[in-house]
């Protein structure tokens, strides 16, 4: 049989191996042009500062008294902030806004601090060293300011409330809480407060709540009730490729630019699937810091692989494998029967920020066979998370014949974070 070389994006490197053509179900691509060089990425940011929607300019908002705080993503977020900023300064100064009443603000939720290495690959090294920068603590420093139509209590990190214009800098990626990232997100979970993320985030067995919805999604409308109180001004979001190249830019109301750029994403990374496959091939790309960002790819995959059927998930999981305890409770959390699970964090036993998606994985860990083919872990570390181990697609893919014979067929998802199946 003629074989197929294949390559899957793995943090700055790639996977190859070769499969038979016969076997293939389904490979899917995208149609990005060329990687944007840097100008092309320039043009891209000014086009869209320059036509907001849904308000004006940035400068149009600001004066040389504005106290002005630029919201980032975090660390877990292949979002380049450092490319973005430069545009969004130069708008400020065109307004007469000094430097000293600009501020940054590290997003992080309830993920760990990140390190001065990683801010600054965040944002730049010149910004790094010439603006005030902090890192949003969801314990301290918060203001309260009533509760949603739901009935999320809002507590705000303080500095962000005092300020006289809020910016914020996302991308957009499917998500398995809110649909997709960017907009609102970066105020929840981004800059709000343990008891707001927890109340927002038990909310994932809603119906509506799943990868790929936005509109009717409870949790993504509750987040953008609690940005509008949060009076957030003005949002950036980009689409990435994956070496994490802007190819599009969006800005302005966060509601309005936010819902265009799911759009256009969807336009690039959504893909219609006739069949399910029994083995899916799947990239972590484009968050695959962790074993636990890189599960988000397993979201946007079940449709397109069979109940029962077998997802080789390719992840570097840059960050290592954590401690040996981290892991097992993990897969505790993971193990317990979705009802359960969810039955437990409504009653606060299990904290929902990170419990819903635990949630979420279980029931994945419930429909289908998982093998990690991971560089940064050994066999027994994965099998401490609760998934299977090759040391190698080839291996995984041996394994995986073997469990579903000979006639089984293989998708192969490369982009497997970036894709989006769209539902009738």
């Amino acid at each position: 049989m003629e074989k197929m070389k294949i390559s899957i994006p793995y943090g700055l490197s790639i996977k190859e191996f070769e499969i038979e053509k016969e076997r293939i179900l389904n490979y899917i691509q995208h149609p990005l042009r060329k990687y944007p060089n840097y100008n092309e990425e320039e043009n891209e940011i000014k086009n869209a500062l320059l036509n907001p929607i849904g308000c004006e300019r940035i400068k149009e908002f600001c004066n040389e008294k504005s106290k002005i705080v630029i919201l980032i993503d975090d660390w877990t977020r292949p979002t380049p902030a450092y490319k973005v900023i430069p545009f969004i300064l130069k708008e400020l100064k065109e307004a007469n806004v000094k430097n000293e009443n600009i501020s940054f603000i590290i997003a992080r939720g309830t993920h760990r601090k990140p390190s001065k290495k990683e801010i600054i690959e965040k944002i730049g090294k010149d910004i790094f060293e010439k603006y005030i920068l902090k890192i949003h603590d969801c314990d301290k420093n918060l203001a309260y300011i009533g509760k949603t139509s739901r009935g999320t209590p809002i507590w705000i990190n303080e500095e962000v409330l005092n300020a006289d214009f809020r910016i914020s800098i996302g991308s957009v990626v499917p998500h398995p809480l809110a649909g997709y990232g960017g907009g609102a997100k970066i105020i929840t979970p981004g800059i709000s407060g343990r008891e707001t993320i927890n109340y927002n985030h038990s909310l994932v067995n809603e119906p509506y709540v799943n990868v790929g919805i936005t509109d009717g999604n409870p949790i993504r409308e509750d987040m953008e009730e609690i940005a509008r109180k949060a009076k957030l001004d003005f949002s950036i979001n980009l689409i990435l490729n994956e070496r994490r190249s802007i190819i599009k830019a969006f800005c302005g109301d966060f509601i309005k630019s936010h819902r265009e750029c799911v759009k256009e994403y969807e336009k690039i990374y959504g893909v219609k699937i006739h069949e399910k496959a029994d083995i899916l091939i799947l990239g972590s790309c484009p968050r695959d810091a962790t074993f636990g960002h890189a599960t988000f790819a397993l979201y946007s995959a079940i449709p397109l692989v069979k109940e029962g059927g077998t997802i080789i998930l390719v992840a570097p999981c840059l960050d290592g494998p954590g401690n040996r305890l981290e892991r097992l409770a993990f897969k505790e959390l993971a193990y317990i029967e979705p009802e359960e699970l969810i039955k437990q964090i409504k009653e606060g036993i299990v904290e929902a920020s990170g419990g819903a998606f635990d949630y979420c994985y279980s029931k994945v860990l419930k429909r289908n066979k998982i093998i990690l083919v991971s560089d940064n872990y050994k066999r027994n570390e994965a099998e401490e998370l609760g998934v299977n181990y090759a040391n190698s697609i080839e291996e995984a893919l041996e394994d995986s014949f073997e469990y579903h014979g000979k006639d089984a067929k293989v998708t192969i998802a490369p982009y497997g974070g970036m894709t989006i199946v769209l539902q009738k």
